[in-house]
């Protein structure tokens, strides 16, 4: 019952601080550049990716082992919140059956996000790619069966229902925009509108991990009075 505290409620209330710390000394120390301009300087809120920071270089190995540090915290958060999450659901029906199916792909999810920090897109640019949309897929796939499962599982508050149900149709949206947004390239306006829409659903991602740590701890208190 302490693992299960520590990774579904304290580890991953942890693991934002130390990512988003990884982040913001990553944009301090990108050199600059982006996709429609190359000489650019520093780092821009609308017009970089993140993954712009793990571009490698020479002039910009603080920012790509600051993102890959980043994204190595995220993708091991997750395998082992997914890992615990599994154990909320060991009765051997429909649900635990979701529920498990759920938590597997979030384990590939977090894996893809790992990926993403070791291969810089400069380099190895389709399976950047792949990582990073299945990494976003993986997710949709996730929140789906779990909204499904803690609907239909009377221990989790209806809130904590209605929050992964948000959190499914903005991650839908996201990859809708993976496939259909126009080419980030071809306009200002088409990249910053790429850009925007990742750091809104990364954005999504932070407050829906403080929403189910907030839930985990309730479930979790329960379990041991």
């Amino acid at each position: 019952m302490k693992r299960q505290k520590l990774f579904l409620v304290t580890v991953p209330r942890y693991s934002i601080f130390a990512i988003i710390i990884f982040l913001a000394l990553a944009m301090i120390f990108y050199q600059g550049g982006t996709m429609n301009d190359p000489t650019a300087i520093g780092y821009s809120f609308t017009h970089n990716f993140f993954s712009d920071l793990g571009i490698f270089s020479l002039n910009n190995i603080a920012s790509v082992l600051l993102f890959a540090s980043a994204l190595t915290v995220c993708g091991l958060t997750f395998n082992a919140y997914f890992y615990y999450f599994i154990k909320l659901f060991p009765e051997k029906n429909i649900n635990g059956i979701i529920a498990r199916l759920g938590s597997v792909s979030g384990m590939f999810g977090g894996f893809c996000f790992m990926a993403v920090g070791f291969t810089p897109s400069n380099y190895i640019l389709d399976p950047h790619i792949f990582f990073a949309n299945w990494a976003f897929r993986s997710f949709l796939i996730t929140s789906i069966l779990l909204s499904i499962a803690l609907y239909r599982d009377n221990r989790f508050s209806r809130y904590y229902v209605v929050g992964y149900t948000i959190f499914s149709i903005l991650i839908l949206v996201y990859v809708l925009i993976l496939e259909f947004a126009p080419n980030p390239g071809i306009s200002d306006f088409s990249l910053m509108f790429n850009v925007i829409s990742q750091k809104i659903i990364v954005l999504v991602f932070i407050f829906s991990i403080l929403l189910q740590s907030f839930g985990n701890s309730k479930l979790v208190a329960e379990k041991t009075t």
